[in-house]
């Protein structure tokens, strides 16, 4: 499973290739950490372009994906379930901040074996990062 976080640091708009029906989450701060909230309807497999406000993103999945940065300014990390650090690496984020969102990311019980999915970063202006 890979496991991609990403930071709008302004309104952006993204576009997503999966393989599969995938959930975007918006992580909001609360008095108690940040929590979860599903962003948006589900993503069907194919390519979907999704607006992202100012903010924390996250999503998960199983099969290798592609996001392509259409507009503003979005930085992605991306860790899978066989990496030593799953938390969020965003330069933007201290230590401790990531080891929140890691928290309320995290996988719960085991996820399949096998291979690890890829994920392609494209900057529509810049070409592959």
């Amino acid at each position: 499973m890979r496991h991609v976080s990403m930071y709008a640091d302004q309104p952006s708009c993204i576009e997503l290739h999966v393989q599969e029906t995938v959930r975007i989450d918006q992580l909001h701060l609360t008095a108690d950490g940040y929590i979860a909230a599903q962003h948006g309807a589900l993503l069907a497999p194919g390519v979907t372009r999704v607006p992202l406000d100012q903010g924390i993103y996250h999503f998960r999945t199983l099969e290798d994906a592609q996001l392509r940065v259409i507009a503003g300014g979005v930085q992605v990390a991306s860790t899978s379930t066989k990496d030593k650090d799953p938390l969020p690496s965003a330069t933007n984020l201290d230590r401790a901040a990531a080891a929140v969102i890691g928290e309320a990311v995290a996988s719960r019980g085991q996820g399949p074996c096998g291979r690890v999915p890829a994920l392609r970063v494209v900057d529509a202006t810049e070409g592959v990062l």
